[in-house]
């Protein structure tokens, strides 16, 4: 029998003394980008002692042995949560007859743990006042239809790319000609003069959300935020330790670029951009800007950004992920206040 509970204390000792949960995560929140992807128990049992407020982490139960793990740790606001720890069974191989004897076939994951895990994290979320719940998954995830059917949906893939970077990209970028257009047939429709280049400043941010608005499709903004409260909620936490920069036009901002160091000793820089679809000619300054930094880069690159995927491979990198990001809208309980007859 299974038994589906928070995880405790006495949980994460449990778990010490079996040293589970084992396998691959089939979550990938951002950091996995630079390391493995199998779960850090240490961490986890961490996390579980400690019991922050900004997790949530449930676990089912075979008897002493776990039958799945789930966690969830909130974004930039309370209201907006991500899956980044997602744990199943290792799919179990049966004997089937064939033609030449018994082969082994692969099981898939149980779908009953995993629709219960998920169920059961969606509704705790949700009593505490989650609204949105992300959730990415690799491209060819045996979790994406269960996930589906949990309410999950996709609204954005993503590709990840790994390159040089650096010296190894000197001079790869062609400069913009007196005219505005530069050698890879990208118009400009501005003077070079009129650009200003300089880093992001902490009174930008309603700016970006507004770049943010004007650069992504209409899937993308319902999902990570129609007003500017819900894209900031939304937004990924990232290491303080990390660059950026913007690109204004007669003041206006129109490109924003930033740099982050690689995660879990990786020496690979973590990269991003957002590019106003009305200044494209920005994308040959934003990537002189991005190579002028020296070491390897990784590239994280959504579907609708398709001139930066294909200027990134022509200058050698290659795709080392296909990602698929979920969203799960959390319905808040109504409180009905009506009238009830009291005696005088």
């Amino acid at each position: 029998m299974t038994q589906r509970q928070a995880f405790r204390v006495s949980d994460a000792l449990r778990c010490m003394l079996v040293n589970a949960p084992r396998g691959e995560n089939l979550a990938c929140p951002r950091q996995s980008f630079s390391g493995a992807r199998t779960l850090q128990n240490a961490l986890l049992w961490k996390d579980a002692l400690s019991q922050p407020r900004d997790r949530v982490t449930l676990a089912a139960w075979q008897g002493i042995r776990t039958g799945g793990l789930v966690s969830a740790k909130t974004r930039s606001g309370e209201r907006v949560w991500e899956i980044d720890r997602l744990y199943l069974p290792q799919p179990r191989f049966e004997l089937t007859n064939g033609s030449n004897g018994s082969n082994p076939a692969p099981n898939s994951f149980s779908d009953a743990a995993a629709l219960g895990l998920l169920d059961q994290l969606v509704t705790t979320l949700g009593s505490r006042s989650a609204e949105r719940i992300f959730l990415r998954l690799t491209e060819d995830s045996p979790i994406l239809p269960l996930a589906q059917r949990c309410g999950f949906f996709l609204f954005l893939r993503e590709t990840v790319l790994e390159g040089p970077g650096g010296a190894a990209l000197a001079g790869t970028v062609p400069p913009a000609t007196s005219n505005g257009t530069a050698s890879n047939g990208i118009t400009s429709n501005i003077s070079p003069r009129a650009v200003e280049i300089r880093e992001r400043l902490p009174q930008d941010h309603y700016a970006l959300f507004q770049l943010f608005t004007a650069a992504t499709p209409v899937a993308v903004r319902e999902s990570l935020g129609l007003t500017f409260d819900q894209w900031r909620d939304a937004g990924e936490q990232r290491c303080s330790q990390g660059v950026e920069w913007v690109m204004a036009v007669e003041g206006r901002i129109c490109a924003w670029l930033g740099v982050w160091p690689g995660r879990q000793g990786c020496q690979l820089e973590e990269v991003e951009l957002l590019l106003h679809p009305r200044h494209t000619e920005l994308l040959t300054d934003l990537l002189e800007l991005a190579f002028s930094r020296p070491g390897g880069q990784r590239w994280r690159v959504p579907d609708y950004q398709g001139m930066v995927l294909d200027q990134l491979g022509y200058r050698g990198f290659h795709e080392v992920g296909q990602y698929t990001m979920l969203n799960k809208r959390v319905a808040a309980p109504v409180v009905s206040r009506g009238m009830a007859p009291v005696e005088a």
